[in-house]
């Protein structure tokens, strides 16, 4: 009973024995709320000039001045005394200067290179000519494809901006005040076409203009965390949470060089790649939303939180890279663990056969020696026959002498035979070459170590290359899908063509076949080398594996069915490494040795002359080269950690080099074989999206990557 009226009266207070005095009630008053955390991110720093506008009236406001616009350009005040150049043309977008740039850059005669640059006087884009103009070199200009080249005025900068409204008069705004563009309820701003959330602040920096994007740092996150792990390519949520609160903390970091010139961070990669609204995506945009607010934090204070595309298998330390220790910056493991689900086939086929065996129709003395083998007439039509039912196209008879050998051009025959004369499995009639000509333009026959002759003998396996070739007409063959669990007794995966994420019990059917399926390493300038498909009698599934596979017959095949039998699947091994989805996670980079010896001496300003050997003198735990030295015939140099990585013009320093020599043993060439790319520490993004197709939280992710670190708010 005291304690309720002492809740209603007001509190009562000894000040001597016996005597009690009033007191007025305590108030509690409720904290101010406080606004979200912002950020302010450069997009342009300087622009020649920028433009504004959205898709309704909007407020730019200086100081007292207030304009309403729908549209604007902003400048610094251009002012006469101005540069003179040759340009090849004045262009309405810095797209068309570029590519204007680009032709002279990669024509047949280059002459002098060229540059962009905006007017600021008019707003418009030049391609400008470097160097000093010969005489008539506007009319040269002109006659090599540049109707638009001339001599144009530059106007200088003056110590104002000038915003020219559509429609409207040049208005100056004098003084240091930024000019700051506020959003229209309901629309967003665009600068330079592309909007963006929040609002936009034009000031004056250099010759140009800054261009500021000033808004809630949860916003900003939403066109920075798809930029950096487009969930396109890695659609996996926990990996995503995890750049999230990597980006988050990023940002949340202060970097005095970049307040210095009035802002956060920029939007490029040098920072954080940011890309306004255009780049939201509804699955990153989750991402940050189930995450708001959660930071990572070392010892109670927010981590400088690196992360690096794809690390090779491992991160690297700290101090390595960027030569200071940083105790949650430490070398960790990419790799995934081991266990998962173990198949086994009965017999192992070379995949063309496998394939053509789905009709039932593969001979029973091709499956033991079929690589020596050559076919029979009558094994040909069987095999060819049934495809093209299995496919549902017509099959015609093709009679003719029974068993004894069958030489190449009458296997062209008889396969025209079967479809019903001339015409291709797509029904279509083809040009009037030889039989063997046709079958190869049609992707039937591959030319191969025998040659082309029309008598030689057709090996069981090219007949079995053009049964499968017909069955893969069919798109939906090989459905392809990822494991997301796999042990002993149970293996589901998540079909690709399923939009509703739908989970399937994989279950190989007796006697299937199986097949590892392993990616060259793409060589530069090069085509992509075909995938290697080798038949095994044995495979290890894990999470986060992708396969294909064909459903047996009768097999519920459907996304909606709970099970699906395969008679035939493919691994498509990337490796052990957790990065192993990323292209960037493996390289091949090869490098003129002439060109990279002036590479070297440029950057360093030391002449070593043509480069003999590259010696690593040291490496990190990771495996990536932190000393290096580069012996030239004329002299040598050492250069440490992340320099030999731009000094070498490579994308990691996770790499073996290998000299290619020509005939009389000089050195012409240095093909660096590697992986990874980026600095190699942190969050690895591509080892983070393997954890999670694998199963970890985002949790677990980022306390892999970053030893000892927490999860806070901020």
């Amino acid at each position: 009973m005291v304690g309720r009226v002492a809740g209603l009266l007001p509190a009562l207070v000894a000040v001597a024995p016996g005597v009690l005095v009033a007191q007025p009630p305590l108030i509690r008053v409720a904290p101010a709320a406080q606004p979200p955390p912002s950020i302010r991110v450069a997009l342009a720093d300087p622009a020649p000039a920028a433009r504004v506008s959205s898709s309704r009236p909007f407020a730019l406001r200086s100081g007292a001045l207030e304009i309403e616009v729908i549209e604007a350009l902003i400048a610094r005040e251009a002012i006469p005394g101005g540069e003179a150049v040759l340009a090849l043309g004045s262009f309405a977008t810095e797209a068309a200067a570029r590519e204007a740039v680009r032709r002279q850059a990669g024509g047949p005669d280059p002459g002098a290179a060229a540059r962009v640059t905006r007017d600021a006087a008019t707003g418009r884009f030049l391609a400008v000519v470097e160097g000093e103009p010969a005489p008539g070199a506007v009319e040269e200009l002109r006659a090599r494809g540049y109707p638009g080249a001339g001599r144009f005025d530059l106007a200088a900068a003056g110590d104002a901006l000038v915003v020219r409204p559509l429609g409207g008069a040049p208005i100056r705004i004098a003084g240091d005040a930024p000019l700051v563009a506020h959003p229209p309820p309901g629309a967003f701003l665009e600068w330079d076409g592309a909007p963006y959330r929040g609002r936009l602040e034009f000031s004056i920096s250099g010759a140009g203009v800054l261009v500021v994007n000033e808004l809630a740092l949860e916003d900003y996150l939403l066109g920075v965390v798809p930029r950096e792990l487009p969930p396109d390519l890695f659609p996996e949520l926990e990996a995503i949470k995890a750049q999230a609160l990597a980006a988050r903390t990023y940002a949340s970091t202060p970097r005095p060089a970049y307040r210095g010139r009035g802002y956060d961070l920029c939007s490029g990669p040098a920072c954080q790649v940011y890309g306004g609204v255009a780049a939201e995506r509804p699955l990153s945009t989750r991402a940050v939303r189930e995450t708001a607010g959660e930071v990572i934090l070392y010892e109670g204070g927010l981590i400088d939180a690196l992360y690096t595309a794809a690390c090779g298998g491992s991160t690297e330390n700290a101090e390595n890279v960027f030569s200071t220790p940083t105790p949650y910056l430490v070398a960790r493991a990419c790799l995934r663990e081991a266990g998962g689900a173990r198949l086994q086939a009965g017999r192992a086929l070379p995949l063309e056969a496998g394939i053509a065996s789905l009709t039932g129709a593969l001979p029973d003395r091709w499956i033991e020696d079929l690589p020596r083998l050559d076919a029979t007439r009558e094994e040909a039509a069987a095999l060819v026959g049934g495809a093209l039912e299995w496919m549902g196209f017509p099959r015609c008879d093709a009679t003719g002498a029974a068993g004894g050998r069958l030489t190449l051009g009458a296997f062209a025959g008889l396969v025209e035979a079967l479809r019903c004369g001339r015409r291709s499995a797509s029904g279509f009639d083809l040009p009037g070459s030889s039989p063997v000509g046709r079958l190869i333009a049609e992707g039937l026959l591959a030319p191969v170590e025998r040659g082309l002759g029309a008598e030689r003998a057709v090996s069981a396996l090219e007949v079995a290359g053009a049964a499968a070739a017909l069955l893969r007409l069919d798109a939906g063959l090989l459905r392809r899908a990822q494991v997301r669990r796999a042990s002993a007794g149970e293996i589901l995966v998540e079909p690709e063509d399923d939009p509703a994420g739908r989970l399937l019990r994989l279950e190989p059917a007796a006697g299937g076949l199986l097949y590892r399926e392993q990616r060259p390493v793409r060589i530069p300038g090069r085509p992509a080398p075909a995938p290697v498909a080798t038949p095994v009698t044995e495979l290890r599934l894990r999470p986060g594996d992708f396969v294909r596979y064909h459903p047996s017959s009768g097999s519920a095949a459907r996304p909606e069915d709970a099970v699906v039998r395969a008679d035939l699947l493919i691994l498509e091994d990337l490796g052990e490494a957790l990065d192993r989805f990323s292209g960037q996670a493996s390289w091949l980079a090869p490098k003129n040795s002439v060109d990279l010896s002036r590479r070297i001496e440029r950057l360093e300003g030391r002449a070593i002359g043509e480069i003999v050997a590259l010696e690593p003198l040291a490496y990190g735990p990771s495996g990536r080269v932190t000393r290096l030295l580069v012996r030239g015939v004329r002299g040598e140099v050492e250069i440490e950690r992340f320099s030999i990585r731009s000094r070498l013009g490579l994308n990691e320093n996770l790499f073996f080099a290998e000299p290619r020599r020509d005939g009389t043993g000089r050195i012409v060439e240095w093909w660096f074989h590697g992986r990874g790319w980026g600095h190699g520490l942190g969050l690895c993004q591509a080892g983070a999206y393997g954890m999670a197709a694998a199963g970890s939280t985002y949790r677990e992710i980022l306390a892999h990557y970053y030893a000892g670190a927490t999860i806070g708010r901020r």
